[in-house]
């Protein structure tokens, strides 16, 4: 299950940007999955859930997944095809001379976290400093 994988990279990936952008809890993961990505949405899901736990600031994080629905173009009659799986011919002309345009990525859309401001917002504080 190469999902398993996808995750870890994910949420390594998003740990990275996290600090980067001085977040220190991460809240939700945003990514797109496209239908022809070959990725299973729920074993995606089971994994990041397994694997968010291993780190104090992804324990709580949710995953947000939006699916790209397949698209293709078929390169003989140009006509647009709607695609739920991948397939060689086009239903139009009957051509195997189908482009996938659509459908195939996995993407990191955004990440959404508390930073250290908040975090001093949160305790009471108003987040301004007084040395």
């Amino acid at each position: 299950m190469h999902e398993f994988s996808l995750a870890e990279d994910l949420l390594k990936v998003a740990r990275e940007e996290s600090l980067k952008a001085g977040i220190v809890r991460l809240d939700k993961i945003f990514v797109r999955v496209g239908d022809l990505s070959g990725i299973s949405v729920d074993s995606l899901e089971f994994a990041f859930g397994f694997l968010r736990e291993e780190d104090d600031m992804t324990k709580t994080t949710d995953l947000v997944v939006e699916r790209t629905p397949g698209k293709g173009r078929c390169t003989s009659c140009g006509r647009a095809v709607d695609l739920e799986r991948l397939f060689l011919y086009c239903p139009h002309c009957s051509t195997p001379t189908i482009e996938i345009v659509e459908g195939r990525d996995f993407i990191v859309v955004s990440l959404e976290g508390e930073d250290e401001t908040d975090r001093v917002t949160e305790q009471g504080g108003t987040g301004e400093r007084h040395d």
